[in-house]
């Protein structure tokens, strides 16, 4: 993904060629400071739930939250949020559970019982149901089908 970056760049400072490619319109030069960001992060590009949850974050805070992608406070925000959702990928050994509430999905009867049963979905769970267009509550009964098998 950095070498597709680098020779988009390449592209941009060689001389027009043609009409088309004076015509067509010119996409703007990444900014450094995201770059610098990714190049720290080894794992934005490779690990596919990770950069998608990377760019879902993008969308909340500059959208919903009014983050200006430009700051400092921005970027270390992602960093915070990243570190929440994939904890063991960062070393922590604190889980989020002790961070940070789960949501609790109701079972698709909605009848309340006693010792009804619950299943509780990380924040990292919730962005991949999203991300794949699945209902939350459909997520969970499959999740909750593959721990008992």
């Amino acid at each position: 993904m950095k070498q597709r970056a680098a020779a988009e760049m390449k592209q941009i400072k060689e001389p027009v060629k043609s009409l088309d490619q004076a015509v067509a319109p010119q996409q703007a030069a990444p900014d450094p400071r995201a770059e610098e960001w990714a190049e720290k992060n080894s794992w934005f590009g490779q690990d596919s739930a990770m950069t998608y949850t990377a760019f879902d974050l993008h969308e909340k805070l500059t959208k919903e939250e009014g983050f200006d992608p430009a700051t400092d406070e921005y970027y270390a925000e992602v960093d915070r949020r990243m570190k929440l959702d994939f904890p063991h990928k960062f070393g922590n050994t604190e889980t989020k559970e002790t961070t940070k509430p789960t949501q609790t999905v109701a079972s698709a009867t909605r009848s309340v019982k006693p010792g009804r049963n619950t299943v509780r979905l990380t924040s990292s769970q919730v962005a991949i149901a999203k991300k794949l267009g699945v209902p939350l509550e459909e997520y969970a009964k499959q999740l909750k089908i593959t721990k008992e098998a």
